[in-house]
């Protein structure tokens, strides 16, 4: 088999524009903090995919190919970058892939064993999307998909994206006392979490010891590596001009070597209204009434 390496009505005093929405598709705000949407593969019923920030490709959850009756043909490996390391995954080409009135030909689908327990039945990369704006209204529980330049109200603030990998990020700021870290988190809606600081960054970034520990973490990326982590309180974290406090992160303990430096996950990230811009790499937030809810 050959190998492939892979790595989500404005109106002015003077003029009057509507922006239409090409696709308004629902989600359901899983109580792992992540975004479910319906998709349908290769003239599948609806299965629930997650629809992840932090993956640049289509996956299907292998354990539940055969009672979801999923007609799906393996051709190639591949090899799945996450967090911790890197695993041989299969890959299949030619795939039809749906999403309300949306559809795909010749997707590429990588096949990853997730445990049978889990209610993904697969994941929607950022780039399924990329041609689009994306506005993702938590409050709402809407994905909203425009053709043409959704006009961002000036409520919101806007954040340059950086990829790695192929991956979007944008920086943080973590407070210790007087001092303060600039960190490049990952806009990961497909992690559960608040903020997880990789081992390598906690280290370089002098972290370690610097905060209460209130508890440990274990997690398991989508490469099988499984990690161990401080659950710690930091005085604060800006992300861009708002500010967040009593919001628990990890630290990451195990030692490892990751391309990546931190994530931002769903536990925040549900926290704001988004707006995407894929085409010129910019992110635009807005708090929303979750803001000041408690963490989990």
């Amino acid at each position: 088999m050959n190998r492939i390496k892979i790595y989500l009505f404005i109106l002015f005093a003077f003029i009057t524009t509507i922006t239409k929405a090409q696709e308004v598709i629902p989600f359901t705000l899983g109580e792992d903090n992540r975004i479910y949407i319906k998709v349908s593969l290769n003239g599948s019923d609806s299965l629930d995919f997650v629809y992840d920030l932090g993956a640049n490709c289509v996956v299907i959850n292998k354990s539940k190919i055969e009672e979801s009756n999923i007609q799906i043909k393996f051709d190639s490996l591949t090899e799945n970058v996450g967090g911790h390391g890197t695993s041989q995954e299969m890959m299949s080409f030619k795939n039809t892939v749906s999403i309300g009135k949306i559809t795909q030909q010749d997707v590429q689908v990588v096949g990853i064993d997730y445990p049978k327990e889990e209610k993904l039945d697969g994941i929607i990369g950022w780039n399924f999307f990329k041609d689009k704006m994306i506005r993702i209204n938590y409050e709402n529980n809407e994905l909203v998909l425009y053709d043409n330049n959704y006009l961002v109200s000036d409520s919101y603030t806007k954040h340059k994206i950086k990829f790695v990998n192929g991956l979007p990020f944008i920086k943080f700021t973590l407070f210790e006392g007087n001092k303060k870290k600039k960190i490049l988190g990952m806009i990961d809606t497909g992690y559960n979490g608040t903020i997880s600081i990789y081992y390598t960054s906690v280290y370089e970034n002098k972290l370690k010891d610097k905060y209460q520990i209130i508890g440990e973490a274990t997690s398991t990326g989508s490469d099988g590596n499984i990690s161990k982590s401080d659950l710690v309180l930091p005085l604060k974290v800006s992300l861009g001009d708002f500010e967040i406090y009593n919001m628990p992160i990890i630290l990451e303990t195990t030692e490892s070597v990751s391309p990546y430096e931190a994530l931002l996950g769903g536990e925040i990230l549900k926290r704001f209204h988004i707006v995407l811009d894929f085409k010129k790499n910019v992110i635009y937030l807005q708090p929303n009434i979750k803001i000041n809810s408690s963490f989990n």
